[in-house]
């Protein structure tokens, strides 16, 4: 079982984003000091998940969204939908399991029964039936404290082993569906069908309005997190992209790198007057595949700094829960 109280492993990732966003926006009102982003990061993590990432919630008045999407966003969208549609179908037979496994950044967590705080990567590992039941596991890496304090005390309580305290696993019944708790086969593949789909989530996890900047981060993120499900019929991934093609104020980022090494091309979403929290989507370029997911925060003065990030490393169809598919991290291809 999970010891660390601050990270459900059953909890999606978008979830525990919520929480981070919301201090996120209070750091910007205390003018925290951030760094400046860099496009390309190095590998400086190992590979080790999840999200999502997130539908946003956050009490504010709704800011009028930016124009339609730069000209160049929507061709590379429209590039990734004709792609992605012309991928094989995977057909899930009985006995069968989607897998996907991906990786993440923690952000500080307490363990529990302990005074100290970490940082760690997150890996996810989900095989999910035809029928929507299936098995997760959950584990940790690349432990770290935030602060010399932090490091202390947990010395000072016998340095136990923190990565076997966060490990764990879990099983659940037909209609969970996993990560994203939704059947990806079933999805509608019209425009006004889908956008329907999403608008209903939206308005179950956030109070932002339709039409505020903070809204269409949260369609792009959610849209983002469907597309993690790699075996997902192509008409359902390429209508997806479609629908993030349409949304206004995303522009194109070009070539760009996970932390972890996950490399394809990028889009972000518009920041909001004054400043908070976009998101940003990688994908696969030679499959419309999604890679990665990020979220940064900009405060004030335009400086902008890495929330969150997962990355997904696998993906495919395996005949038990004890098979997996290779990680291929470091290029675009997660199939």
């Amino acid at each position: 079982m999970n010891t660390l109280t601050q990270f459900d492993p059953l909890q999606d990732f978008e979830d525990r984003l919520l929480d981070e966003l919301l201090r996120v926006q209070a750091a910007i009102v205390r003018s925290v000091r951030v760094r400046h982003r860099r496009r390309v990061w190095g590998i400086g993590l190992s590979a080790a998940a999840a999200v999502i990432v997130v539908a946003v919630v956050l009490q504010v008045a709704p800011v009028p969204v930016n124009p339609a999407p730069s000209a160049s966003a929507a061709t590379e969208f429209h590039k990734l939908s004709v792609v992605a549609s012309s991928q094989p179908a995977v057909a899930l037979e009985p006995g069968q399991y989607v897998y996907t496994e991906s990786i993440s950044n923690s952000g500080p967590g307490h363990v529990s029964g302990n005074s100290y705080n970490v940082d760690f990567l997150w890996t996810r590992q989900f095989w999910v039936a035809p029928d929507g039941s299936g098995h997760g596991v959950f584990s940790a890496s690349n432990v770290t404290f935030p602060t010399p304090q932090d490091h202390a005390a947990w010395v000072s309580q016998g340095s136990p082993n923190i990565v076997a305290m966060m490990a764990g696993e879990s099983t659940f019944g037909p209609g969970d569906y996993g990560p994203m708790g939704i059947d990806e086969f079933t999805l509608p593949t019209d425009q006004s069908q889908l956008s329907q789909v999403i608008a209903s989530h939206l308005a179950s996890v956030t109070s932002v309005h339709p039409g505020a900047v903070e809204y269409v981060a949260a369609e792009f993120s959610y849209i983002g997190s469907l597309l993690q499900e790699t075996a997902a019929p192509p008409a359902v991934r390429a209508a997806l992209l479609t629908l993030a093609r349409n949304l206004p104020g995303i522009t194109l980022i070009g070539s760009d790198t996970a932390p972890d090494g996950v490399a394809g091309i990028g889009f972000e979403t518009a920041v909001p007057t004054g400043g908070g929290p976009s998101q940003e989507l990688i994908f696969n370029p030679s499959t419309g595949a999604l890679v990665a997911q990020e979220v940064w925060s900009t405060d004030s003065s335009g400086s902008k700094t890495l929330v969150r990030w997962t990355s997904y490393v696998a993906g495919g169809v395996v005949d038990n829960t004890s098979t997996t598919v290779p990680v291929s991290v470091g290029s675009s291809s997660t199939q």
